[in-house]
């Protein structure tokens, strides 16, 4: 039975030596990449304290503190074992297998993975009882558990992924590797007391933002090009400062979110 990711899962090309671009392409690395740089998750990684709340949170997600290459790093911790056949990455965020037939379950090992499938009932059935006590034990648990439409079972769960942990909407590698940057730049100009433009930090991450031209006003001030030459750069710096600042909150809410299990990227309301 096949696992899978609803979102993009990394990919490395090679274990030894990842691709940058190919690690970027996942959400699940800004998780990891979060992790990272949530102060207070990095500093219960050197000192974990099983009476703390963040132990669960340690138990699951392991100590993130690495040194060197990022991407060597998030993979090593990707591929990582958390079991014998299981790797922390899909241990993570995988989907539970999910049985589409009925079968009998002979083993331990898949009772307790349907056991944690939400998309599956398991049902134990002693031996000794009769036919007519099974039929109606197992109508009251389909009664309470289930609702059919049509003969097919119909369920309306919360959330579309039942793993362990989830993205709490789709997003978009890009602009998540986009808002991280600016993100660390910040906070990397402040720790060295650095001041650094909202227009500069765009213009080390490669963000741009598009301001209308008005050809009419243009044609209403052809005598005063330098004006409109000024007007039009002055709209856009100030875009330009409005799109870095929403975006460094952005990764500042993922960033305080993962201590709660969660990745957001703006607060709900």
């Amino acid at each position: 039975m096949k696992r899978y990711f609803i979102s993009q899962h990394p990919t490395f090309g090679s274990y030894a030596n990842p691709t940058a671009s190919l690690v970027e392409k996942s959400p699940y690395f800004y998780w990891w990449l979060a992790l990272t740089l949530n102060k207070k998750y990095v500093e219960f990684c050197a000192k974990p304290n099983t009476k703390s709340r963040l132990y669960r949170l340690y138990k699951d997600f392991g100590d993130v503190r690495y040194e060197g290459c990022r991407y060597k790093a998030f993979c090593d911790w990707w591929i990582s074992k958390v079991s014998d056949d299981e790797q922390r990455g899909q241990y993570l965020f995988a989907e539970p297998l999910t049985v589409h037939k009925v079968q009998l379950i002979a083993d331990k090992k898949t009772a307790q993975q349907l056991a944690d499938d939400a998309s599956s009932l398991l049902i134990a059935i002693p031996k000794n009882l009769k036919r007519s006590q099974i039929d109606k034990a197992i109508e009251k648990i389909f009664k309470d558990e289930l609702s059919f439409s049509r003969g097919r079972k119909v369920r309306n769960p919360k959330f579309s992924s039942n793993a362990r942990y989830h993205l709490a909407k789709p997003l978009t590698a890009q602009l998540l590797k986009v808002a991280f940057a600016i993100y660390e730049l910040k906070v990397d100009a402040e720790h060295n007391n650095k001041k650094l433009s909202n227009a500069a930090i765009a213009k080390k991450v490669g963000l741009k933002v598009g301001y209308r031209n008005d050809e009419e006003n243009v044609e209403l001030t052809k005598d005063f090009p330098n004006a409109v030459r000024k007007s039009s750069y002055a709209n856009e710096v100030r875009k330009l400062g409005f799109a870095v600042s929403r975006k460094y909150k952005e990764a500042c809410v993922a960033v305080d979110s993962v201590l709660n299990g969660t990745f957001y990227t703006q607060k709900e309301k």
